[in-house]
């Protein structure tokens, strides 16, 4: 963040004049930023100012007020203001307005944005840094109705205006939108559009929805959701393709508006939202397609939190943390393009619950971890030079893009065939994985080489690469030959450059330095071309009048100086010129500008051309993406039936972190068997379900359809046999019988009910009762070790060893000692713990079913225990199917002759 102070020298023109215009502007909502640019600098005023000058200055000192009533202010640099908007918009989820003034003196909005619509303010956001991940500028807009019994039908609607891609979708949903909620995560958007919001609980209930996935809500009026045109609007947008699969863009004329109307008229203020038909350029140019909400894992925003999939913000949604090790995002985030940054955060938002995808990314994967010198070849040799295709594409489909951002892309074609050359080395080595790289990647960056060939060639052809001098500068001039003048004026060019070198090489002998590396020439930006010596050899200049010292600076910090003879240098570099080099130099930029202006036409003719090439931007950017997103993933997925095995589990992010020793553990969630585990391993069965490495040494996941973290009622309603529930601590900020008794219930109801995955942390107790209950409940504790500190009290090791059975004490009262409680507090403590225990036991001592149940269950185990190994022993293949039926039933009916209320209970289901 630029920390840069205002002018003081800065005061606005006519200020009786503007603050009429800005006392008669509308009302504005508080997510709503208005700035006013005043030539040279910006000023913003009242709550936007407070802003200000507490994000960029860090004070309120920077404020001053102005006008005859005071109105608070802060005047903003152009540096203080692109940062200012790049944050407002791309981070705090904030809309910009921008008002400029008329020749006339009269006032009017030059132009806005919003986090779902950066068109007009792309230049400002980028064009001094290249942001990378979280830039993306999707919108959605929803509709509802209600159908009755406490559900709903929404109707969704997606544009990305950068990638030209719009979606759609229309579902059923509970009167907790909990769908909506997944959907939202899954795509990523910045800002959601929704009619004008009522009093209404299901209007709370939306807006508490959008709010909580940290989205900002833009209402718009009931017309601008009217699905009247929208047939006629889309034919004017999309790109016609045939239809080959569901997942396919949607030809236009198709039906399916009237089939989706809440989708089609979500669409359509969409469609006036981003003023999409007010611009020629993006007719055609769209695709369309319809979004599948089951086509990947759901999560909620309890699990996107608690899972710490990014890094973590505060209420105006700046990262709190820089570490990578924070979030799993930092963790994974190896990728080498600005492209493959954004990939990755859309996969940790959508984990594949289609196997045959998965496997694909996992083979890949396998590829590359079990060819270490691929994998550094393709990163840091090649992707690691390529630039953000995406952004490009956009640039040259607007007809933005520079003969800069030209030579960019013909430096990234040429690096191409090297890297389809690096997996085609390994073709061997990799043995079936390397058609599946040919088919992903080689072939079709091949194919995409082709389209670029005529692209390259008209480089080739048009820009003189000899000018080494000019391209090192990113400035790039147009050969000679396609003109008489251009000839002349280079020839001329020439000539001076010449003359330069000849003084260059007098002035080096002048002042007794050695030319090229004691003294350089170099082209100054605000100077022209300059001699530079380091502060070393500036005693050299001194007493010389025939140089003139222009500044000293170091770090891009400059300052102008004055001869001096008592001059002290400190360790910066000198500037410095003479008359000859002066008069060169002046000729020099003369020249300069007459050649770039004679090559404009050229320039115009090549850029208009290469405009065309913007699609196959956009799809080598996907491909790129993808391959970079796939080297920093690794370890394979087993297969099973309703099984999550993890053989000596780690946390991604604990065990990066410096100075911990993190313990590992195995998980065992096995259907119908074990429904609760006390153990994270949410992050781990995301993370095989994008398709990247998991931190253990074995891994065996059936595929989950969700993972839930806040257990609500929405959440029991959406959740499947195949999701994954991760609760900890139900039933916290309740009484003790309240929450217990509601902890209890939903635990029963996710067991036998629901039927799913279940991790349960809890510090109720008397929830372990709940194994003696229910057959696949199954105690787990997390190990401790409390030894006497000689000081009449004990000390409490936590060994963070995962254990079978419940915990038989509580270390609330050891916790109390490590932090240093009065030793009174700690005794009145322990004598008030023994009195509960004993009332507790002394109430049950008539009670022993608990304890009969669980030899009831001990014993259940061990028969099915017998019945696995049984079975496993037996040489199945051999045995022909009327065999292994009868074998079958001989050793179940062993098992049921037990009449162990345990395993009959898990044959019933």
């Amino acid at each position: 963040m630029a920390n840069l102070q205002a002018k003081s020298k800065w005061s606005i023109d006519d200020e009786i004049g503007f603050f009429s215009f800005y006392k008669s502007l509308p009302e504005k909502a508080d997510t709503t930023y208005r700035v006013f640019e005043h030539g040279e600098f910006y000023s913003t005023h009242e709550k936007d100012a407070i802003l200000a000058a507490k994000h960029i200055f860090k004070s309120v000192s920077a404020m001053k007020e102005l006008g005859r009533k005071g109105v608070p202010s802060v005047f903003l640099s152009q540096l203080n203001f692109e940062s200012l908007a790049r944050d407002l918009l791309l981070v705090m989820q904030y809309r910009l307005e921008v008002y400029r003034q008329l020749p006339n003196r009269k006032w009017e909005l030059a132009y806005k944005g919003s986090p779902g619509y950066l068109n007009e303010v792309e230049e400002i956001l980028f064009k001094n840094v290249d942001i990378a991940e979280q830039t993306s500028s999707a919108v959605i807009a929803v509709k509802y109705i209600l159908t009755g019994g406490g559900q709903s039908t929404v109707g969704l609607a997606f544009a990305d205006s950068r990638s030209c891609e719009l979606m759609y979708a229309e579902f059923s949903d509970n009167d907790h939108f909990s769908n909506l909620e997944s959907a939202i995560i899954q795509l990523g958007p910045k800002e959601c559009i929704v009619q004008k919001l009522d009093s209404t609980h299901e209007a709370a209930t939306l807006t508490e929805v959008i709010k909580r996935s940290r989205v900002l809500i833009t209402e718009r009026p009931k017309s601008d959701f009217s699905m009247k045109n929208i047939d006629q609007d889309l034919k004017r947008l999309l790109k016609t393709k045939k239809k080959k699969s569901d997942q396919d863009e949607v030809p236009v004329g198709a039906s399916w508006t009237s089939d989706h109307p809440l989708a089609a008229s979500s669409l359509s203020s969409l469609i006036h939202y981003l003023e999409l038909l007010s611009k020629d350029e993006n007719f055609g140019e769209f695709r369309i397609r319809k979004f599948d909400l089951s086509q990947f894992m759901k999560l909620d925003s309890a699990a996107y939190s608690a899972l710490n999939l990014f890094p973590e913000r505060n209420t105006q949604g700046i990262v709190q943390h820089s570490k990578p090790v924070d979030s799993l995002y930092g963790v994974l985030n190896n990728c080498q393009t600005v492209q493959g940054q954004r990939l990755l955060t859309r996969w940790i938002k959508q984990p594949l619950i289609d196997v045959n995808h998965l496997e694909e990314r996992l083979s890949v994967v396998e590829a590359f971890v079990e060819i270490s010198e691929l994998r550094r070849s393709l990163a840091d040799e090649h992707l690691k030079k390529l630039p953000d295709f995406d952004r490009l594409s956009k640039k040259f489909h607007r007809k933005k893009a520079s003969l800069q951002d030209s030579y960019r892309v013909y430096q990234a074609i040429k690096q191409l065939p090297y890297i389809c050359e690096s997996m085609e080395k390994h073709a061997e080595e990799l043995e079936s994985n390397y058609n599946l790289l040919r088919e992903m990647f080689i072939a079709p960056i091949r194919q995409l080489l082709l389209d670029f060939e005529k692209f390259t060639e008209m480089l080739d052809s048009t820009l003189d690469f000899k000018m080494v001098g000019w391209v090192e500068r990113h400035e790039y001039m147009v050969k000679c030959d396609f003109d008489p003048e251009l000839q002349r004026l280079r020839s001329k060019m020439t000539e001076v450059e010449e003359e330069m070198e000849e003084a260059f090489t007098d002035a080096a002998t002048q002042l007794k330095l050695e030319k090229g590396k004691t003294i350089k020439l170099e082209l100054a930006p605000q100077f022209g071309y300059v001699f530079r010596v380091t502060c070393k050899e500036e005693k050299a200049l001194r007493q010389n009048k025939r140089f003139t010292t222009l500044d000293t600076n170091k770090a891009g910090v400059s300052f102008s100086t004055a001869r001096n003879p008592a001059f002290t240098c400190p360790p910066f570099v000198t500037r410095f010129i003479n008359s000859q080099l002066q008069q060169l130099s002046d000729g020099y930029q003369d020249l300069r500008a007459s050649y770039e202006a004679q090559q404009d036409a050229v320039v115009t003719e090549i850029m208009s051309i290469a405009c065309g090439y913007a699609e196959p931007m956009h799809t080598l950017g996907d491909v790129l993406a993808k391959l970079d997103v796939l080297l920093s993933f690794a370890q394979p997925l087993g297969t099973g039936s309703n099984l999550i095995k993890l053989d000596q589990c780690r946390h991604p992010c604990v065990e990066r972190q410096d100075d911990v020793s993190f313990i590992a553990n195995d998980v065992l969630l096995k259907k119908e068997e074990h429904n609760f585990i006390i153990v994270t391993v949410g992050v781990a069965v995301l993370m095989a379900q994008i398709g990247c490495f998991v931190p253990c040494d074995s891994v065996t996941v059936t595929l989950v359809d969700a993972i839930l973290a806040r257990v609500g009622a929405g959440d029991c309603q959406s959740s499947s046999a195949n999701s994954l529930i991760i609760v900890d601590e139900l039933g916290r900020g309740t009484s003790t019988y309240d929450g217990f008794g509601l902890a209890w219930a939903i635990s029963r109801h996710v067991a036998l009910e629901l039927k799913s995955a279940c991790l349960f942390a809890t510090h109720f107790h008397e929830m372990t009762s709940l194994a003696d209950e229910v057959p696949s409940a199954v105690n787990y504790h997390v190990t401790a070790l409390t030894s006497a500190d000689g000081n009449d009290g004990t000390s409490l090791t936590m060994l963070y060893q995962v254990r079978p059975g419940s915990c038989d004490r509580s270390f609330g009262i050891h916790v109390a000692e490590c932090v240093d409680f009065p030793r009174s507090v700690i005794n009145a403590a322990k004598r008030k713990a023994a009195e509960l225990e004993d009332s507790y036991v002394t109430g049950n001592a008539e009670d022993g079913d608990g304890s009969d149940r669980r030899k009831v269950k001990l014993s259940g185990q061990r028969i099915v225990q017998d019945f696995l190994h049984s079975v496993k022993r037996e040489k199945w293949n051999e045995l022909s199917d009327s065999e292994a039926a009868a074998k079958l039933s001989e050793l179940k009916r062993k098992a049921t002759d037990a009449g162990n209320e345990y395993v009959d209970g898990i044959l019933r289901g």
